[in-house]
């Protein structure tokens, strides 16, 4: 019997967390508002990151100059919500060939990098979320037909799956980024230390021998912190103190190297850790509109 009784208690403890986390990530429903942000944010930011070296007129006529024009067909639509989660997903399809076609079979060394890929699957499991029912033009359309029909506005909600798995995808970024910096050459300091001569004061480096210790402890700094940020963002319990160092580690990161749009894009997909019901009555609040009068 008593073999019997830890065994009992090892499934059901299995089987609630297994629970939990159905509840959690595949059959969570709630508002729409936080989706629609990080669409439109992600819009921008490809644009902000691509949308130059995109102009058609700067290839010959040809399969890119097609690519170039879908680019921006999509990366609109995208933005402007017209179709939304089918045109994110388009998008997110072409920005991650950025980083699979352009970067690595093409070797284009800018689009090699973790930079390119956040940003491209970010865009790609947003098209799995709601977020075509805040924001957008769909919704407009949708509240039009309402009111002429004189329905009910339909809600700013749906399910949440595809922040959840942005949730997975920072953290997986998180945990292997650190993984990848568990060795002599950044724990010592010295990558740290070689960016810091190459981006600041060059080979005068030397005078600053006595300070290697400090590109160290930075090191360390980043490495704990980024393994915190893995563990400790997800869970609502200890996300409030988590929040403000990832914060300032990435605005470190965007302020001291050329991380290009990495920074802002990580920033915008914190979005996706906090309660989409309470981002809703936030909004709310800010824009002055009582809660009783809220249609999601």
């Amino acid at each position: 019997m008593s073999s019997v009784t830890p065994t009992f208690n090892v499934l059901t403890s299995v089987r609630r967390l297994w629970t939990g986390f159905l509840a959690w990530g595949v059959m969570s429903v709630g508002s729409s508002r936080s989706s629609a942000l990080i669409r439109i944010g992600l819009g921008l930011i490809i644009w902000t990151r691509f949308a130059y070296e995109q102009l058609p007129y700067r290839y010959e006529l040809g399969w890119h100059t097609a690519f170039s024009v879908l680019f921006y067909v999509f990366t609109t639509l995208m933005i402007v919500g017209y179709r939304a989660r089918m045109t994110t997903f388009v998008a997110g399809i072409l920005t991650m060939s950025f980083y699979y076609y352009f970067g690595l079979v093409s070797n284009y060394e800018p689009y090699t990098h973790h930079h390119t890929y956040i940003l491209g699957i970010a865009t790609v499991l947003c098209a799995l979320t709601p977020s075509d029912k805040s924001y957008s033009l769909d919704r407009w359309l949708a509240v039009r037909a309402a009111r002429r029909r004189g329905e009910p506005l339909p809600p700013e909600a749906g399910n949440l799956w595809g922040l959840r798995l942005i949730v997975i995808q920072l953290t997986m970024m998180y945990f292997w980024t650190a993984v990848d910096k568990v060795h002599p050459g950044f724990l010592e300091g010295d990558r740290l230390e070689a960016l810091f001569m190459y981006y600041y004061i060059g080979s005068s480096l030397a005078d600053w021998a006595a300070w290697s210790w400090v590109f160290a402890v930075a090191a360390w700094i980043v490495v704990i912190l980024e393994f915190a940020l893995a563990f400790f963002l997800p869970f609502r319990r200890t996300r409030k103190y988590f929040v403000l160092p990832g914060l300032a580690l990435h605005l470190c990161f965007y302020l001291m190297l050329p991380v290009f749009t990495y920074s802002v894009t990580v920033i915008l997909l914190y979005l996706a850790y906090f309660d989409a019901d309470r981002v809703h009555r936030i909004l709310d609040e800010l824009q002055g509109e009582p809660i009783e009068r809220r249609s999601g």
